[in-house]
């Protein structure tokens, strides 16, 4: 319970120092995303057809979330770069 938590309390915290970009969307809606997909970590259940149970269907969410991420994370920088050069001219 804790971690789930700090985990919020993180992206809440995050989120607030990086809210004043163009697609600050992205991140929220990541987040979101993440913090649903870790339910399947929380709420653990049995496996269903014999195959899928909460924890093979939390890695299977994390990486669609985790391609996006770093898509956004390279926006970031770029944008970072943007403001770097608007600030030296």
């Amino acid at each position: 319970m804790a971690n789930a938590i700090v985990g919020l309390l993180s992206n809440f915290i995050w989120f607030a120092f990086r809210s004043g970009q163009p697609f600050w969307w992205k991140p929220a809606a990541l987040m979101l995303l993440m913090d649903l997909a870790f339910s399947l970590e929380a709420f653990d259940f049995p496996p269903f057809l014999d195959a899928f149970d909460a924890h093979a269907l939390w890695h299977a969410a994390t990486i669609p979330i985790i391609t996006q991420w770093y898509d956004y994370l390279i926006k970031d920088a770029k944008w970072d770069l943007h403001l770097e050069q608007q600030r030296k001219d």
